[in-house]
């Protein structure tokens, strides 16, 4: 039986599990048993019928089934999927639920060039404050419907670092998103009690490098400090970077901040 925790994979805006399938296979072949469940805001639907909320329970819902299976669980979350990861674990972490008597736990967060809000916040927020809000319309094609995509996906997530046959597999598995996302409040604040990973990338045009900074910051400034690691890579470094991504997951499992 692995010693390994469960893997529970939050997949970012736009994407769809399909975009992560390399990636949770080379995890898979580590010995990690993983999820990855498609979130309601990426269905596809036309006008977009999903919010965060209903991404939250989704999750939820996976992480919730395994800890009460006992399993400890590792929180893997890329780009829009940390706010979701984050709100989706309230509650569910080894500490909280030893402490009540319960089985399992969710043990470590590592996010992906990920959304680690407080709780209240939006991502609209973070746009703003990194005075991107002035350029949206630029790279980001918004449908009478509400729904949206970025303008130039292929330089959006991969910034010219993966050959095109890898970045036309990817386009063709991507969903447009609900705009109304960006502004659905979040309600959770696992980084705080939960040991915390943050992978910062230096070459990402979604969640650039000054959208990570300032959330950071708000991170340091609650008084929190989590373990993090930059790379110089894209946004899509379980893809571009997949070996590093998987040692960062083998590296965030066994930290021994998780047993504390």
């Amino acid at each position: 039986m692995s010693s390994l925790p469960t893997v529970v994979l939050v997949h970012g805006a736009w994407h769809t599990p399909p975009n992560y399938q390399s990636y949770c296979e080379a995890l898979q072949a580590q010995g990690f048993k993983v999820y990855c469940p498609r979130l309601p805001t990426c269905n596809g639907s036309s006008p977009p019928r999903a919010s965060l909320p209903d991404d939250v329970a989704c999750v939820r819902d996976v992480v919730k089934s395994a800890v009460d299976s006992g399993e400890r669980v590792l929180m893997i979350m890329h780009s829009y999927g940390g706010a979701v990861g984050t709100d989706a674990v309230k509650g569910l972490s080894l500490s909280e639920r030893k402490a009540a008597g319960q089985p399992g736990g969710v043990i470590h967060l590592l996010y992906l060039c990920a959304y680690i809000l407080e709780p209240g916040s939006t991502i609209w927020e973070i746009v703003q404050a990194a005075g991107f809000d002035q350029l949206w319309d630029q790279y980001i094609d918004t449908a009478a419907d509400g729904s949206t995509v970025l303008k130039d996906p292929g330089l959006g997530f991969f910034s010219g670092e993966a050959d095109q046959a890898t970045i036309d597999r990817a386009l063709q598995t991507l969903v447009r998103f609900p705009s109304s996302v960006f502004s659905d409040k979040t309600t959770g604040s696992a980084w705080k009690t939960t040991p915390t990973t943050y992978i910062s990338t230096l070459k990402d045009y979604v969640v650039s490098k000054t959208y990570q900074d300032i959330m950071l910051e708000k991170v340091r400034v609650a008084g929190v400090q989590i373990k993090v690691v930059e790379h110089d890579a894209d946004h899509s470094l379980f893809v571009t970077r997949q070996q590093d991504m998987v040692q960062a997951a083998l590296a965030a499992a066994a930290d021994e901040r998780n047993t504390l």
